[in-house]
């Protein structure tokens, strides 16, 4: 039995997933996307996902009020649930709010490894190979100096690690 088509398949499965998890977090609130992203990790587990030990972590953050350009404001730790011991993340899915006209430099990072975040919604592998066990900040700056502060909310991250 050759295993590369099959972690292809997986990948493939955690992917729609993944798509299904973003959409709800997009169309519910907190509590309720909560509540329906543990049922699809609960579904994707009794599917066989978890025979090989691929899984998923929500993180949220408070609102984050950012006033400088010269200097990022950091958010909250977000951190994996206590039950996630071992494995490297695959990819991030990232969502926040900031007010309609609001420009901010972000980056999300774990230790000194970051990714540009350029919109409110993205996803990135660029995170890739890191412990899933480890928390992840972001980071944000005014893009314009003088620029009225901005308040960042809705903070929530996916990690989908192998």
């Amino acid at each position: 039995m050759q295993l590369r088509p099959l972690i292809v398949d997986l990948i493939a499965a955690a992917e729609r997933w993944q798509r299904l998890a973003q959409n709800l977090l997009a169309a519910t609130t907190a509590g309720a996307a909560r509540t329906a992203l543990l049922t699809i990790c609960l579904v994707a587990g009794f599917s066989g996902l978890s025979a090989f030990a691929a899984g998923s972590w929500v993180a949220s953050a408070p609102a984050l009020r950012v006033s400088m350009a010269e200097r990022e404001s950091l958010s909250a730790p977000l951190l994996p649930p206590a039950s996630v011991r071992a494995g490297e993340i695959h990819s991030v899915i990232w969502r926040f709010e900031a007010p309609p006209g609001a420009t901010l430099k972000g980056r999300l990072c774990q230790a000194d490894s970051c990714v540009p975040v350029a919109t409110m919604r993205g996803r990135s592998r660029a995170l890739a190979g890191l412990p899933a066990t480890r928390p992840l900040r972001f980071h944000f700056s005014l893009d314009q100096p003088q620029q009225q502060a901005v308040v960042v909310r809705g903070i929530q991250l996916i990690v989908n690690y192998l």
